[in-house]
C-alpha cells in the first residue's frame, strides 16, 4: 500500500469519522526522504522514482504478514494477561 500524503489524509479522516479521533492505531510512514542509500545518495527528489520504490515495497507481502503476525501475537498476549489479572482481583 502506498499513497500520497493527500490520499493518506483522506483515509485517516475517514477512519476518524468511523472510529473517533481518540482511537488508537499503529502507523509506519515513509516518504521519499527515507529513500536514500546511506551517505552515497541523498534522499530521492524524483516523485515518479519514489512512487516506483513504494509500489515495489508495497508488493512485498511479507511486510504485511509480519506486521499482522506481530499484532496477533501481542493482542493474544495482552488479552490473556488482562483476563488473568481480572480473575485474580
Amino acid at each position: 500500500m502506498n499513497f500520497t500524503l493527500k490520499q493518506l489524509q483522506k483515509r485517516v479522516n475517514k477512519l476518524i469519522e468511523q472510529q473517533g479521533e481518540d482511537a488508537h492505531c499503529g502507523a509506519w510512514i515513509y516518504t521519499a526522504e527515507d529513500c536514500r542509500i546511506e551517505d552515497e545518495y541523498p534522499a530521492i527528489e524524483d516523485s515518479k522514482l519514489a512512487e516506483c520504490i513504494f509500489n515495489d515495497v508495497g508488493d512485498i507481502d511479507y511486510i504485511y504478514t509480519l506486521i499482522q503476525d506481530c499484532v496477533d501475537e501481542v493482542t493474544k498476549k495482552q488479552v490473556l494477561t488482562n483476563a488473568k489479572s481480572k480473575i485474580t482481583r
